[in-house]
């Protein structure tokens, strides 16, 4: 009933909204022609667009360091159909909001994190639209609803694990092996350096035992009343945690801390995203980059965050949107530039992707999409203070066992006209 009861009010929200500009976005026409090709050969699904009327131009909200890419693939779109394609730089935080006051004053395409995906099906906002092929399969899995795809997608992020190759030849065949230590000179020192605000850092210490954060759900994708934090596979991996920090130790502090630390030699192993990698790449440090080591003899599923194209369902011009977003924007060449803008690892591997890049790309492909249901927001939130205090010495079981029963008592979110219905 909760579920239901936000669901409706969320449509109530877009059916009693009022018609608005983005308050001064600024636009731009594409002018440079780039031809952008595929290399699949298996037809994408059929997937049924409600018609609209012809369009003689699209519009697409992108983020403001986006507009260079995407012009450059708008302009063969245009050289191709004859159908113009206006970009609109605006800030990603503000479009959510304003498509939920009025989709129909929106843009028929925008760019935007995978977490939408709830709302934006919950709403009808998002289109349904073939699977790109190429698409990393954790990727796709993050713009998946119901057995429906409702975004294409364009970049990706997960946590791999980067080795300073002087200190360490070999990576460390297990996880629980760092609980040992790594040898300097004659000493053993903590191999690992892991921002202690990482929940994704830390999210193998969950998943790589069996765990779970919520259970699965057929119809949400995620079951918000099932939460495994607590279960006895979470809890064996929490164990596993808390032998590290008990035998040789994990260093680290925030992300950019943890990251200046390897650069200066201070621990032979740094778990990061592709941030980390960026700070890396000027910090003049020798490494390597690949997956982590196996924990309880399991590849640990990890964490995927996407960026993503969606075609708005109430645009008139959505097939020419579709076959945009589809065929032009998510292509190979164009999917790789826009990551690289964003400091992120293509989604859509059509050709040979940067040998940094790849521990990414495969670590994606088994990964597990970070829930979009609006609880995850507050859970992430409840186990990071959870691995804050292991890391700290307090007991696996019992910060976990904590987490889990505050993430089972998630408020609820306010929704605008709740408290003029509850007066």
């Amino acid at each position: 009933m909760r579920r239901l009861n936000i669901f409706i009010a969320t449509l109530a929200l877009v059916a009693a909204a009022c018609t608005g500009s983005t308050g001064g976005p600024t636009t731009s026409s594409s002018t440079t022609s780039l031809v952008v090709t595929t290399t699949s050969t298996t037809p994408p699904p059929t997937v049924v667009v409600t018609p609209g009327l012809p369009a003689v131009s699209i519009e697409i909200w992108v983020p403001g360091d986006l507009v260079s890419q995407v012009r450059d693939t708008a302009a063969a779109f245009e050289i191709d159909t004859g159908i113009g394609v206006e970009i609109t730089a605006v800030e990603t935080d503000t479009v959510l909001d304003q498509l939920l006051a009025d989709p129909s004053a929106g843009p028929d395409i925008f760019i935007g994190p995978h977490t939408w995906l709830t709302t934006l099906t919950d709403t009808g906002i998002a289109e349904p639209l073939p699977a790109g092929s190429g698409v990393v399969a954790g990727a796709l899995g993050a713009v998946t609803m119901r057995g429906t795809f409702f975004g294409s997608p364009l970049a990706l992020d997960t946590v791999v694990q980067f080795r300073d190759t002087n200190a360490l030849a070999t990576a460390p065949a297990t996880v629980e092996s760092l609980a040992a230590g790594c040898p300097n000179g004659d000493e053993m020192v903590p191999c690992l350096l892991l921002a202690t605000d990482s929940v994704d850092g830390h999210y193998p210490f969950i998943t790589g035992t069996g765990g779970y954060i919520f259970g699965p759900d057929g119809f949400e994708g995620w079951d918000a009343d099932d939460v495994g934090v607590d279960g006895a596979e979470a809890l064996a991996g929490g164990l596993v945690l808390e032998s590290i920090v008990d035998g040789a130790g994990i260093l680290g502090d925030g992300a950019s801390t943890a990251a200046d630390r390897f650069i200066t030699g201070e621990a032979p192993l740094l778990w990061g995203n592709t941030a980390t990698l960026a700070a890396l790449d000027i910090g003049g440090t020798q490494f390597t980059v690949e997956p982590l080591p196996t924990i309880a003899e399991t590849t640990a599923p990890m964490p995927v965050r996407v960026t993503a194209a969606w075609v708005n369902a109430f645009s008139p011009g959505k097939e020419a949107a579709v076959q945009f977003v589809t065929e032009y924007l998510g292509a190979p060449l164009s999917a790789d530039a826009i990551a690289l803008t964003l400091g992120m690892a293509p989604a859509n591997i059509g050709f040979d992707a940067d040998p940094h890049l790849v521990p990414f790309i495969e670590t994606a492909r088994t990964g597990d999409p970070v829930p979009t249901i609006f609880e995850a927001d507050y859970a992430w939130e409840q186990l990071a203070t959870a691995f804050d205090n292991i890391r700290g010495g307090d007991d696996a079981s019992e910060s976990l066992s904590d987490a889990a029963r505050t993430i089972r008592n998630t408020p609820e979110p306010e929704v605008p006209g709740d408290e003029e219905a509850d007066a």
